[in-house]
């Protein structure tokens, strides 16, 4: 979990396949679309198409946010400026570049299902409004999110675990 290579490949799929499913979607819908759903599924916000599509691009972008520039964001600062646990140790020079490697992919793995859920949703409202009722499938969503929220606790119980105790030297 080291390497922060694997997520970020996986990161480009992900962009590369949201920007395939955008062009694919886009002829389809029309051109007034609803963009906003109640728990229940019914839609209850609209917006023009062209509108939906460049603001769905933009929230899914914001994700390399967390996945790029955080991690770098980080990495440049001064270590009086980063709150570690044991920080002499995970920051001393032998071992920070390590350090900052494993952030970067904590990182980015947490881009990745950030940008999965950002892609679902937007697959879930793209096919609610090429069905006659619009309904978004809110079952969908919460299955999604509770993986996303799932997925999210590893990661922290793996940086809590990971950062806690030094290793004896």
């Amino acid at each position: 979990m080291d390497d922060p290579r694997l997520p970020r490949m996986l990161y480009v799929f992900l962009v590369l396949a949201c920007l395939l499913m955008m062009g694919y979607y886009y002829p389809q819908m029309p051109q007034r679309m609803a963009s906003h759903f109640a728990a229940d599924g019914s839609p209850n916000g609209w917006m023009p198409r062209d509108s939906f599509f460049l603001l769905t691009c933009l929230i899914c972008a914001s994700s390399a946010l967390v996945t790029f520039f955080a991690p770098w964001q980080i990495a440049s600062k001064s270590d009086v400026r980063i709150n570690l646990p044991n920080k002499g140790y995970w920051l001393a020079p032998q071992r920070r570049d390590a350090t900052m490697r494993y952030i970067a992919s904590t990182m980015a793995w947490f881009g990745c299902a950030l940008l999965f859920v950002l892609i679902s949703g937007s697959f879930l409202a793209l096919r609610a409004n090429l069905t006659l009722g619009q309904r978004f499938n809110s079952d969908a969503m919460l299955l999604v999110l509770g993986g996303f929220l799932f997925f999210l606790m590893i990661l922290i119980i793996g940086m809590i675990r990971h950062f806690q105790t030094a290793p004896k030297t």
